[in-house]
């Protein structure tokens, strides 16, 4: 009865997390349990690969791309066109307005390994990672589309209230060093420790924009704040006779090998896991991934504005005689008006180093045997950034029917998207090892429909993979052969 409720109460805690959000973010969720996998290690660094010794081919070990959207796929915003524009593509403004939410999120990763190697030893076992890492996140408030949309009329009298922009952009180098061990016979738990080299970052601090309009609609109030830190090689910022930015230059030369091999930005993360084996059908996993942060010090600034400007209209009085001395160009007027608006909201910058903590992981799930070649698997994982949580739960049946092929078909429900099926696939001829692995092969099916997008796949040396043949797996004559006393002659 113990073991059954905690099954019962390890299957709600998964539901909870999901339901409390769900938003976009990076998914990995179908290699955590395609354990055959060394790779899978990197989400929990308690899980010891099957062989003694596994290497990563160079560069090639691991490549990985994920594309996330919370909201909206590509036939939200381009849709065939009708009428005299039924021969083409249109961009549909009230579709992709309707597909919004009241936050939107969109990312995309990509990773490659460099190098990967794992040692057991007796109950230990090391690994070694070395990563290239890009992360980009961008959000943004359904509000803002609407007004963009249907203009000011609905608001006259109260402030439209846009929100904020959000902007996450992170490349880093990574060199991870790992180590689990077998406690007992049920519980493995691991560690790892990361030094990470900082390349390129912009991190949004502070974001808000709103829009006032009068009741009698002759009057409007912008209002818009921003805090960006960056840092980047910049080759120049100019600046205008009062001191605010007036524009940045970047030169493609600063983008050399100086750039992206600077140890300058360094930081430092920790991973934790853990494994708890319940009974021989039933196995726990947990692990908490990136506790740490990167301090940015090279090429640091800190764009800064935050402004208000008061719109009554535009005056035409002096437009209207061309012959008329002070006569003003309809497109001076303007010019007048968008120098009166950037005067207002002009950029301040402050050079400095600043800390961007990343994007924190938990992952709990667990598998049930079914046979001798079938688990079923269940894996919620939560993503802490910015003060924002964002979930995911995938269901997943994994089957081995030969030693040296794996395969893995998933279920995965996030981004208020509910038709993401997943698909792994490892093989192994001699030493090498192959493997593929999506989180939604629907992607590639239908990619206009689609929300996720992502990809997983490399190769890996694997050495000492013996099999040790189980006691139920042998024939029913063996045991009394092996037990049989030798007869006794007189």
């Amino acid at each position: 009865m113990t073991r059954f409720l905690t099954k019962i109460s390890l299957t709600g805690l998964l539901l909870v997390i999901l339901i409390f959000n769900g938003t976009a973010q990076k998914m990995n969720n179908t290699l955590y349990l395609m354990q055959n996998v060394p790779q899978s290690n990197q989400l929990n660094p308690a899980i010891q690969p099957e062989c003694k010794v596994f290497v990563g081919f160079p560069a090639l070990s691991s490549i990985y791309f994920n594309y996330s959207n919370s909201s909206f796929a590509y036939d939200d915003v381009i849709t065939d066109g009708t009428g005299i524009r039924s021969d083409s593509l249109v961009v549909n403004v009230n579709r992709f307005h309707d597909a919004l939410k009241t936050t939107n999120f969109i990312s995309q990763q990509f990773e490659l390994t460099l190098f990967a190697l794992g040692i057991r030893a007796k109950d230990y076992y090391f690994t070694l990672d070395v990563i290239e890492k890009e992360d980009t996140r961008f959000s943004f408030d359904k509000e803002m589309i609407t007004f963009l949309k249907d203009g000011n009329y609905n608001y006259r009298g109260r402030t439209a209230n846009w929100g904020g922009l959000g902007l996450d952009a992170n490349a880093y180098h990574e060199i991870a060093l790992g180590v689990s061990k077998k406690i007992n016979s049920k519980w493995t738990v691991g560690v790892k420790g990361k030094v990470l080299f900082g390349i390129a970052n912009m991190h949004m601090e502070d974001s808000d924009m709103s829009v006032f309009t009068s009741s009698t609609g002759d009057q409007i109030v912008l209002n818009s704040k921003h805090r960006l830190r960056a840092s980047l090689p910049i080759d120049q910022i100019s600046y205008d006779s009062d001191g605010f930015v007036d524009d940045v230059d970047f030169d493609g030369d600063d983008f050399g090998t100086d750039f992206f091999l600077n140890t300058d930005n360094k930081g430092f993360a920790v991973d934790l896991g853990m494994t708890y084996k319940m009974d021989e059908q039933t196995t726990l996993y947990a692990s908490v991934l990136d506790i740490g942060a990167i301090n940015w010090k090279s090429n640091g600034y800190e764009f800064f504005q935050d402004g208000t400007f008061t719109w009554n209209g535009a005056d035409w009085s002096q437009s209207g005689n061309s012959n008329d001395p002070n006569y003003k160009e309809i497109e001076d007027v303007f010019e007048d008006l968008t120098d009166s608006i950037a005067d207002e909201f002009r950029v301040n910058n402050l050079v400095g180093s600043y800390s961007v903590g990343l994007p924190t992981k938990i992952y709990l799930g667990g598998t049930h045997q079914i046979g001798k070649r079938v688990n079923l698997g269940a894996l919620s994982r939560t993503e802490i950034f910015n003060g924002k949580v964002q979930s995911s739960l995938t269901l997943s049946a994994n089957a081995r029917f030969f030693r040296n092929l794996s395969t893995s078909l998933s279920y995965t429900a996030v981004n208020n998207s509910y038709n993401n099926i997943g698909f792994g696939l490892a093989t192994k001829l001699g030493p090498l090892q192959f493997y593929a692995i999506s989180d939604n092969i629907m992607a590639a099916i239908k990619p206009t429909k689609a929300q996720i997008a992502n990809i997983r796949f490399g190769f890996n040396f694997l050495f000492g993979c013996k099999h040790k043949k189980k006691k139920e797996d042998q024939c029913s004559w063996e045991e009394p052969l092996r037990n049989k006393k030798k007869p006794l002659y007189k």
